[in-house]
């Protein structure tokens, strides 16, 4: 799944996620128990640099219909030259257009909704 990562007030994004994992824990993440893992070629696509503004609250839109605000937790690269990181899913994501079209590759540890 892709998306795009998009910053206050701004209509181009700010990043273009290639590679997106949602995830939700049922442990002890009681605050904000959605995590979302990206890996990317594109992390700077704007002229804003995301390692400035981290501690802003960004907008995600995935390519399912989802949308959401969060805040980037982690980012490193790997072995391969791709930024690799973690986004904090502030709230809870909107539902996607279609819920029978969400991907493979989303992955629910737990129903975000009972917690």
């Amino acid at each position: 799944m892709k998306g795009m990562l998009y910053l206050p007030g701004r209509a181009e994004p700010a990043a273009i996620l290639d590679d997106v994992k949602v995830i939700a824990f049922n442990d002890n993440h009681t605050v904000a128990p959605v995590r979302i893992y990206y890996s990317t070629r594109n992390l700077n696509t704007g002229k804003a640099m995301l390692e400035l503004v981290r501690d802003d609250r960004l907008q995600i839109k995935l390519d399912d219909g989802r949308s959401g605000n969060v805040l980037l937790q982690h980012q490193s690269m790997d072995a391969d030259g791709k930024s690799v990181g973690l986004l904090r899913v502030l709230g809870r994501l909107s539902d996607p257009v279609d819920p029978s079209a969400l991907p493979a590759e989303t992955v629910l540890i737990a129903d975000p909704t009972s917690l």
